[in-house]
């Protein structure tokens, strides 16, 4: 087949799942609360993110596929989740939510959907709602073996390094930052670690350092703090977490923040003003913190728990 018809060929396929989308596939699916998606809790605007055209067009023949899919196959676990993830990519978060309650409605014994709309709901600022779906979503996964969740977004080498459980301990334990119970952060973190495959172990080794790290702070245990942070040795070879990783190192003190004084990353930014406001400086703290949730479309959860309720406490 000629270049030029397997091109029209592809596309009429696409048409033809387009035609079979469902009719919900622009509109609300009716489900759960799904929270908050227009304001932050400091009462900023949140909008979806604007992409390229490129990253649009591609996003939206996503949704539009995995919309088809659902229509054509219902039945199909697979179906509901697809469709919820494609539009969490986009940056559509409450519309993601209430895909997955739908998909709840149908599969109410899916560790799979609680898990994944856990995660929204969290980006949706229901922090007490995605805590219970994290453990419905354990309580149902019971003893079924572990196995890697799929990358809708794959890292640069191709490489799945997250399984099930493990994200749901570690998402556990870091929405728990949101309602101050940072105990359970500590105990989290330490149990998604000790799931994580082997030749993941690094890549786990620095988040949870990084979450562990601020739990302790915020509970003055400053020992306990420093000895988890400096527990994270230079020159680890990682596959995906970066950022995380020069994070971890201006919490060490070993990079200082005028070597990434331009970056817009929402997790090397937060540390440096963890590290302000650890350090005294409020008003440098709380300047930085309010940046990072005004210079992102969809804000960012930890900085307005901190900016919202500094003091917060579930212990």
């Amino acid at each position: 087949m000629s270049p030029r018809r397997a091109t029209a060929a592809a596309s009429l396929a696409l048409a033809m799942l387009l035609m079979a989308a469902p009719a919900s596939a622009n509109q609300k699916v009716p489900g759960a609360d799904a929270g908050n998606c227009a304001t932050s809790l400091i009462g900023t605007p949140l909008t979806v993110p604007k992409f390229s055209a490129a990253t649009q067009k591609m996003l939206d023949e996503d949704i539009a596929i995995a919309a088809a899919a659902l229509r054509i196959a219902p039945d199909r676990e697979d179906s509901h989740i697809w469709y919820g993830r494609r539009l969490d990519y986009a940056g559509r978060i409450c519309d993601s939510v209430d895909a997955f309650s739908a998909g709840i409605a149908k599969f109410p014994n899916s560790y799979k959907l609680y898990r994944f709309r856990a995660r929204d709901l969290t980006r949706a600022r229901k922090f007490k709602e995605a805590l219970a779906d994290y453990d419905k979503a354990l309580e149902l996964m019971g003893d079924t073996p572990d196995s890697f969740e799929p990358d809708g977004m794959p890292n640069p080498v191709g490489l799945t390094i997250s399984t099930y459980r493990g994200n749901i301990v570690y998402y556990h334990a870091q929405t728990s930052f949101a309602t101050g119970d940072y105990p359970t952060m500590v105990s989290g973190m330490a149990k998604s670690l000790a799931l994580s495959a082997d030749f993941a172990r690094d890549d786990m080794r620095v988040p949870t350092a990084y979450w562990t790290y601020i739990a302790y702070r915020k509970m003055g245990e400053h020992a306990k703090a420093r000895a988890a942070i400096d527990a994270i040795e230079p020159g680890l070879k990682l596959i995906e977490n970066f950022a995380y990783y020069q994070a971890v190192q201006i919490m060490q003190g070993r990079l200082g923040p005028a070597s990434v004084k331009d970056t817009r990353d929402s997790t090397i930014k937060f540390a440096i003003a963890m590290e302000r406001r650890f350090a005294g400086d409020e008003a440098g703290a709380k300047a930085l913190l309010t940046e990072i949730v005004r210079e992102n479309p969809q804000g960012h959860w930890p900085s307005e728990a901190e900016l919202a309720a500094p003091d917060r406490k579930a212990y």
